[in-house]
């Protein structure tokens, strides 16, 4: 790293020193600077297509990398699987038993009904019988018995349908709704890493640079495109502290560059509150002039892309907001 801060160090005693000598008050010498946004992917997975090229013009939306996602679409597939399966079991609990199990149990009532109704027309049959002494009083009572029987079974099935049409318990019924909500979140976040293997751009912005290609896999996090956009783009100046009275945060400037048709209109958008030192000096009264502060001015947004970055401006004041 300290290759470019020396680098950087030597940028700004060369811009204070041509800034200082020739110009007027109201310019001083700085250079174009952007702000880049990075788009990374999360994962370790292989990039499978890159769908844009260096220096094109994106939208925000816009699909810019494609990467493998078998293993993303896998566990997606799964946790669809498994929630369903969670949904289908809590609408079981909270309807009772399946409709075909309760048809079983509708068909076995009309079987004792019509066994009961059966044993009941014999019971008339058998009380004449018994009052002319033609039966005992054994098969009197058996044939009693017998209907008694009949219509315990049937109130017995009855009963059996009415508490299979029931729900589960209330707290089985809440313990199947936090597997299904958790299985839900589990398909929500699969579904969300699927949609994080297409790397979209969030603005709208030039590809400045395409750091991994196609078939390249690089480490989770690492940027794989780097994206300029237009309100990103800053001109980086420095104002000599007896200057600092000159330049506002709101005032309006001229950035000039070689080889600009016309000067770009700009705003003073940043002015550090701390100073710094051109290369290494002992502050006193007679070296003043070493100390600067940092700014920026942010040009007009449809004359940015005009700007090339690293590229030398002069910086013009002309006035405040």
């Amino acid at each position: 790293m300290r290759k470019p801060i020396n680098v950087f160090i030597i940028l700004i005693s060369v811009l204070i020193h041509t800034g200082c000598d020739n110009k007027p008050d109201n310019m001083l010498s700085g250079y174009s600077h952007g702000e880049f946004v990075y788009l990374s992917y999360s994962g370790n997975e292989k990039i499978e297509r890159i769908l844009i090229s260096k220096g094109d013009n994106v939208a925000a939306g816009q699909e810019l990398v494609k990467i493998e996602s078998f293993d993303a679409q896998n566990i997606f597939l799964r946790a669809e699987e498994k929630l369903s399966a969670e949904s289908a079991l809590l609408r079981n609990l909270e309807s009772g038993e399946r409709p075909e199990e309760l048809d079983i149990i509708r068909s076995q009532i009309k079987k004792a009904q019509s066994a009961e109704s059966q044993v009941k027309r014999q019971l008339g049959r058998y009380r004449n019988l018994y009052a002319n002494h033609a039966i005992s009083l054994a098969e009197w009572e058996d044939i009693r018995d017998e209907l008694t029987q009949k219509g315990a079974q049937v109130e017995e099935l009855i009963n059996q349908l009415k508490a299979r049409q029931l729900p589960a318990r209330q707290d089985e019924i809440s313990k199947q709704r936090s597997m299904v909500a958790a299985a839900k979140l589990e398909r929500d976040k699969a579904l969300w890493d699927v949609q994080q293997t297409t790397i979209v751009s969030p603005v709208n912005a030039k590809v400045f640079d395409i750091i991994y290609r196609a078939g390249e896999r690089p480490s989770a996090g690492k940027p794989i495109i780097s994206l300029l956009p237009p309100e990103n783009i800053k001109v980086r100046f420095f104002i000599p502290e007896a200057k600092l009275g000159k330049f506002k945060i709101g005032s309006k400037v001229k950035l000039i560059c070689d080889g600009c048709a016309e000067p770009i209109a700009g705003v003073i958008n940043y002015i550090s509150p701390e100073a710094e030192f051109t290369p290494p000096v002992i502050y006193s009264t007679k070296r003043r002039e070493k100390l600067i502060f940092m700014a920026e001015a942010i040009p007009a947004l449809q004359q940015a892309g005009r700007m090339k970055i690293g590229q030398p401006f002069d910086v013009e004041i002309i006035g405040d907001e």
